[in-house]
């Protein structure tokens, strides 16, 4: 290595420096909100500033209903908080490097912890539409690793220790604040197509609890940059075959929105719950 900065590198940097410029102070913790997290979200704030994603150099913006287009800044209880409006997903023909750039912007910028939300299907009778489920773990079957060679930040291959991932200390805060929030394992899929009933049976059987399509990158590249990471999903449906489940998007929005309350109260909880340190 000769030293010099790769050009994935410098696009971080480069990211880290304007989230500085624009919003100021780095945030404790930053929250990626998923599809259908929005509506409540920014009302926890307070002294809030804002940024376009647009306006950001080599953010990716996202384009699928239900992602927010900017970064809102503010505070929640004298705790500083980051909000990305929504984030890129592989099926939407981003790369690894691109679907993780603005969590390790974020962290360069100075934020300690991530937490990730999304929607998701819900594999398990027992947990309904409206269920909150922190992450356990979670089964990665296709979703691009963002520390394989060209995908990391400096380009090289990196191998990194994925046990305990999603913090197990501030899962175990976060259920104290909103029992109703059940953990589980989280199976991440590339999309954009649904799983079939077989591959649900087959989800079920390796032990997954809810499938999606996102997360996952996210979530390895906020550990590898030395963040702590906790996500939740909100199950928005039952998946295929569970229940008599056909799932849509426009089912997940529906969903998502019938229960943006219970969902806000979990976020809140999380955020005050986040650890003040990082790796």
């Amino acid at each position: 290595m000769t030293g010099r900065c790769s050009a994935e590198e410098d696009r971080v940097e480069t990211l880290a420096r304007a989230l500085r410029e624009r919003l100021g102070p780095p945030p404790q913790i930053t929250v990626v909100l998923g599809s259908g997290w929005r509506d409540r979200a920014a009302g926890l704030l307070v002294a809030t500033v804002s940024a376009g994603l647009d306006a950001l150099p080599g953010w990716p913006v996202p384009r699928v209903a239900g992602h927010g287009t900017e970064i809102l800044a503010g505070f929640l209880d004298g705790r500083r908080v980051a909000l990305c409006g929504g984030r890129v997903h592989s099926y939407e023909g981003y790369s690894a490097a691109e679907i993780v750039r603005g969590v390790r912007a974020n962290v360069a910028w100075g934020a300690r912890s991530v937490l990730l939300l999304n929607a998701a299907g819900s594999l398990d009778p027992a947990r309904p539409p409206g269920s909150l489920m922190p992450f356990a773990d979670h089964l990665n079957l296709g979703l691009p690793d963002p520390l394989a060679a060209g995908a990391s930040p400096d380009g090289t291959l990196r191998f990194q220790d994925l046990v305990d991932l999603y913090d197990p200390a501030w899962r175990e805060r976060l259920t104290r604040r909103a029992p109703h929030a059940r953990p589980g394992v989280y199976a991440g899929l590339p999309g954009p197509s649904y799983e079939t009933p077989a591959e649900i049976r087959a989800l079920r059987t390796l032990g997954a609890d809810a499938v999606g399509m996102s997360t996952i990158p996210e979530a390895i590249a906020a550990r590898a940059a030395g963040a702590r990471v906790m996500a939740i999903s909100l199950l928005t449906n039952f998946a295929a075959g569970v229940a008599g489940g056909r799932p849509s998007h426009e089912e997940v929005l529906a969903t998502a929105s019938a229960h943006a309350d219970r969902a806000a109260e979990a976020l809140r909880a999380a955020i005050l719950e986040a650890p003040a340190g990082m790796f």
